[in-house]
């Protein structure tokens, strides 16, 4: 399976001009998940009260009215990916991705990021960036969005080229499922002419399923 990049980051001797983006001015408001009535996989941990949008809402930990202002970092040792289940950070990174908390899913993954190695660090940092371009999918900032959703799907992709398992499973994620998805709903983004119709009318929905 080959991962989908765009030529404008793969000849790397060409210069190439960013593709010309049309926009429509409105008001940035929080984001809204893909699928409202998905499944959560840690269910006990509430969701915090907004989805922070850089620029837009109060940081989460710097500002004093952040929504984590003031919480201790868990530096508890991790056990992944061999205990991905047990991994509460982790399956609530997922829920937080899933249902649109991008910034939010970003601290938690990057938690575990500094307490991993190898491949499982590489995916985590993949997943990272993923998020990351996600919120600049809101944002409407497309060169982000096109920079990071490159290196993040880079990133997975080199985990599935180095898995031992067939069925291209890690941690819970069928790899090739999930890179097929972001191919998907990223491609549009770089085609010549981007509108606020390819934002708004999106191909598939980039959601991560856990497979237990």
């Amino acid at each position: 399976m080959q991962i989908k990049i765009p030529n404008l980051f793969s000849r790397s001797k060409r210069k190439v001009a960013t593709p010309p983006v049309i926009e429509e001015a409105k008001p940035i408001e929080q984001p809204q998940p893909f699928d409202p009535e998905g499944i959560r996989y840690c269910p006990d941990q509430p969701f915090p009260p907004y989805r922070h949008v850089p620029g837009v809402t109060p940081h989460p930990i710097r500002d004093p009215r952040g929504h984590s202002h003031g919480l201790e970092e868990d530096d508890s040792p991790v056990s992944l990916p061999e205990d991905w289940r047990g991994t509460e950070d982790y399956l609530y990174g997922v829920d937080l991705y899933n249902f649109a908390y991008w910034w939010e899913a970003h601290e938690a993954w990057e938690g575990l990021w500094n307490k991993t190695e190898d491949d499982c660090r590489l995916f985590l940092q993949g997943l990272i960036q993923i998020s990351a371009s996600l919120i600049k999918y809101h944002m409407r900032q497309l060169r982000g969005l096109q920079s990071l959703s490159t290196r993040g799907r880079e990133k997975v992709h080199q985990v599935f080229t180095n898995l031992d398992d067939p069925t291209g499973m890690y941690m819970g994620v069928n790899l090739p499922e999930f890179l097929a998805c972001l191919d998907t709903f990223f491609e549009p983004f770089f085609f010549d002419t981007v509108t606020e119709q390819t934002y708004s009318h999106v191909a598939t929905k980039p959601l991560l399923r856990l497979h237990f």
